[in-house]
C-alpha cells in the first residue's frame, strides 16, 4: 500500500508539473528586436507580445542617402513546421535624405506562422530593391 501511494502521488506531481510549465509557455510571450542598416537605409523593428500566432510591432526606417531612391522596411515570419517563409508588407518612407517613418502595427496571421520573425531593411527604386540587410530576433 505504501508503494503505491508513493507511486501515485510522485505521478501527480509530474503531472502537475507537466500541465504547470505548459501553462507558463502559453501564457507567456516573448519579446526582441531585429535591426539592420545597409548603406542608403537604417531601420529596426521592436516586438512584443510575441506568439507563434500573433505579435505587437513598432518599427521605424531611415533614409541616409540623397541618391533619388527610398527605403523601406517589413517583417519576415518562417513557419518551422512547413519551412514557409513570408514576407509581409513594406512601410516605406518617400521623403529623401534624413527623413525617418516611424509606425505601430501587429500581424495575426491565420496559422503558427510566427515560430522566426525578423526585419528587411532595402532601399528601393520603383519597386526593384537595389540593397536590402536582414536581421532576425
Amino acid at each position: 500500500m505504501r508503494n503505491t501511494l508513493k507511486r501515485l502521488s510522485v505521478t501527480g506531481v509530474a503531472a502537475l508539473a507537466i500541465f504547470a510549465t505548459t501553462t507558463v509557455t502559453d501564457a507567456s510571450a516573448a519579446s526582441g528586436v531585429a535591426a539592420c542598416s545597409v548603406t542608403g537605409a537604417s531601420g529596426s523593428l521592436t516586438f512584443s507580445n510575441w506568439t507563434s500566432r500573433h505579435v505587437d510591432i513598432s518599427g521605424w526606417v531611415k533614409d541616409n542617402a540623397a541618391d533619388g531612391h527610398h527605403v523601406a522596411i517589413r517583417l519576415v515570419s518562417i513557419d518551422d513546421s512547413t519551412g514557409w517563409v513570408t514576407e509581409w508588407p513594406w512601410h516605406s518612407e518617400y521623403d529623401g535624405n534624413g527623413a525617418v517613418l516611424s509606425f505601430s502595427t501587429y500581424a495575426n496571421p491565420t496559422g503558427d506562422d510566427l515560430d522566426h520573425i525578423g526585419a528587411q531593411v532595402a532601399v528601393i527604386e520603383g519597386s526593384t530593391i537595389v540593397r536590402v540587410c536582414s536581421d532576425y530576433a
